[in-house]
């Protein structure tokens, strides 16, 4: 294996997209879109398409200020091209991960290491939090490419010996822009990673503070080209929920329970990420120790190393201080750790072996479990199943409400077919909703379902599902009540 492994090295560049799309995209056919995010991620990409609003998402007929637009630009762009389904919303992010792959490629290159460049790429793209990132329909695998293309165009910008550092300044400033566009000013990380740089090492980074600031500028009036036109539209809403909300309130307090509450809560959690990163950068994470005590000794003789470090430190040190904690909060790290530990690493003796047969174990892994195992957890999602019963009967102008489930999968799945939005109805309002004219379609759980049907005049058409949602992993029995 590790044969075959040193002639695919001779041509990274064919490659690795190979491999990346190969992986990342295993599966992504198969599976209903889950969890709460990637609905609501793939359903505002096809109302944005809808509206042709390229400036506010919507979900549901609502706005929807989590994140910035790129994400649904890319995921509405696939719509376009392959149609609306599950694997269009999550091509984007199969996409960014394995250009984020061969940036780490042509990052070695630029160090006259390209030998590291492709052992980091392939550690990069079989660690298990991008084998489970990079197929789901979310902006994480977006964010996580261009604070990569930051870091590496940021430390290009600043060598002292640098012949064009104003092209690498563009590219920098592009990418903190595009990162912003993407999942808001985590993507500013790199900056923090130069600034210390600067001020460490100050013979090894040549940048100014003016210049900095300048970066900074330039990228928010690239940034200002949509976010002005979005806060004029919601007269400010976009900044006072995105980030008031989503950045400052969840770097503050706990959000949707993802974090321990209290101080002593609070203090428990610090060291939260530094013990899920051996999950999370699973298999390789377990030679970072050893690569780090060898490097520790010439550590005053490698600036490159010593960014690549920052950067990832970096990362787990702003994020342990965030009061709500996800274990993929800490993925924009492993590209610069990857190339890092990559460096350390192949010319180590068996090292091409022991990289074949872990990208040759998370391979095969990877793909028991999206084409073996999604193909039976398929049948046992709520939403989807439910759909498949209501889709014959469905026209596209009927009303559409629910009680007792208000989850995102079921939006995204029952807009396939049916125009108007979903409304969410208290139990006593169900029957005042099957008695207006015109088609319509409740959801409900079966329980409430048989006392209502007494009600209903002849004519009504009652399809019933079992399954679970993947919020909560809790089975329901659902009925739906279709008045053609």
């Amino acid at each position: 294996m590790h044969l075959i492994l040193a002639r695919l090295a001779a041509r990274p560049l064919a490659t690795v997209p190979l491999v990346g799309l190969v992986l990342l995209l295993s599966g992504t056919w198969i599976a209903p879109l889950m969890d709460r995010d990637e609905p609501r991620f793939a359903e505002a990409a096809r109302e944005m398409r809808q509206r042709q609003d390229w400036i506010i998402p919507w979900f549901n007929g609502q706005y929807r200020f989590d994140k910035p637009p790129l994400i649904y630009w890319c995921q509405a762009a696939c719509y376009q091209v392959l149609g609306e389904s599950a694997w269009a919303a999550r091509l984007p992010s199969a996409g960014f991960g394995t250009a984020t792959a061969l940036l780490l490629v042509l990052w070695g290159r630029r160090l006259g290491h390209g030998l590291a460049g492709f052992y980091a790429a392939l550690m990069w793209l079989t660690s298990v939090q991008v084998l489970i990132h990079g197929r789901l329909a979310v902006a994480d695998m977006a964010m996580v490419f261009f604070v990569t293309a930051a870091s590496w165009t940021g430390w290009e910008m600043t060598r002292p010996d640098a012949l064009r550092p104003s092209r690498w300044g563009c590219l920098f400033v592009a990418s903190l822009a595009l990162g912003f566009l993407a999942k808001g000013p985590v993507s500013w990380l790199p900056i923090g990673g130069l600034a210390l740089g600067r001020w460490f090492r100050p013979g090894a980074f040549r940048l100014s503070w003016a210049g900095l600031a300048v970066c900074l500028g330039a990228s928010l009036a690239a940034i200002g080209l949509w976010a002005i036109p979005a806060l004029v539209a919601t007269h400010g809403e976009y900044y006072r929920v995105g980030i008031g909300r989503h950045v400052i309130d969840r770097s503050f307090t706990v959000l949707e329970g993802y974090g321990a509450r209290g101080g002593l809560g609070y203090s428990l959690t610090l060291p939260l990420y530094f013990l899920t990163f051996f999950l999370s950068f699973f298999p390789w994470a377990l030679s970072v120790p050893s690569a780090l005590r060898r490097w520790w000794a010439v550590r005053h003789h490698d600036p490159h190393g010593w960014y690549l470090l920052v950067q990832a430190a970096l990362v787990f040190g702003v994020f342990s201080l965030v009061r709500t904690k996800l274990p993929h909060y800490t993925l924009p790290a492993l590209p610069c750790l990857v190339l890092w530990l990559a460096g350390q690493t192949t010319e180590a003796v068996g090292a091409a072996r022991r990289l074949a047969r872990g990208v040759l174990a998370m391979a095969a892994l990877t793909f028991m479990v999206t084409l073996g195992l999604f193909s039976v957890a398929r049948s046992h999602l709520i939403a989807a199943n439910l759909w498949r019963e209501v889709g014959p009967h469905a026209g596209p102008e009927m009303e559409l409400a629910a009680v007792g489930f208000d989850e995102p999968s079921l939006v995204w799945e029952f807009r396939q077919g049916i125009t108007n939005y979903m409304e969410y109805l208290p139990a006593e309002k169900a029957a005042l909703f099957l008695a207006r004219p015109g088609p319509r379609v409740l959801v409900l759980p079966t329980a409430q379902a048989r006392g209502l049907l007494k009600e209903l005049a002849a004519g009504a058409i009652c399809v019933r599902a079992t399954g679970l949602d993947t919020v909560h992993f809790r089975r329901h029995d659902l009925t739906a009540i279709i008045r053609p």
